[in-house]
């Protein structure tokens, strides 16, 4: 079984920003699993474990759902926190679609496809974001909350999308390690 997803790749220039934020945040001194800068994408579908005979039939349905974009852009910026600002355990940045609604058309559509060969639909309440940590505990619960309040309002860039990938998720004691198993590029 392979443990897996379907998400957009962060460039460098926008890792080393979220690097940056992660620097300020962490300065509040609270209990947060960070994500290493380098393995922080836009999640765009989880399918959990896979077998491998169906990564061709899943790379089909990928190719089928790009068709309908063409290359866009992603606005990257402002921070949150899921649940809640006041309660957080998942501290994010978030994505704004382009004026086409690109992401949210390819979204769906591959949620629909992926749904017929069984996977988990999405339940129509996609949050694009980039996840920067999970709280551990809520040690120094109040000064992670100011700092993230001081980066509500960061603006990190722009990502021009013009491929999407199927990845391989294999959990290690170090984090998880990442592999492509196949990009299908977006038709320009």
């Amino acid at each position: 079984m392979i443990r897996a997803f379907i998400a957009i790749k962060i460039p460098e220039a926008i890792q080393a920003k979220l690097r940056d934020v992660q620097a300020k945040l962490k300065r509040s001194e609270a209990q947060v699993s960070w994500v290493s800068p380098e393995n922080i994408h836009l999640t765009v579908q989880f399918l959990g474990n896979i077998e491998e005979e169906q990564v061709p039939q899943i790379v089909s349905q990928l190719q089928a759902s790009v068709k309908l974009v063409s290359p866009f852009q992603l606005q990257v910026g402002y921070a949150g926190a899921f649940p809640n600002l006041q309660y957080p355990r998942v501290i994010w940045i978030g994505i704004t679609d382009d004026a086409a609604g690109s992401l949210k058309t390819l979204q769906e559509d591959m949620s629909v496809r992926l749904a017929k060969m069984g996977f988990k639909q999405e339940d129509g309440r996609f949050k694009p974001h980039l996840t920067l940590g999970r709280v551990k505990s809520q040690k120094n619960k109040s000064n992670l909350v100011r700092a993230i309040e001081g980066v509500v309002n960061i603006w990190l860039g722009e990502v021009a999308v013009d491929a999407i990938y199927l990845i391989r998720s294999d959990l290690k004691p170090t984090g998880a390690e990442y592999t492509d198993l196949a990009e299908i590029n977006i038709p320009g």
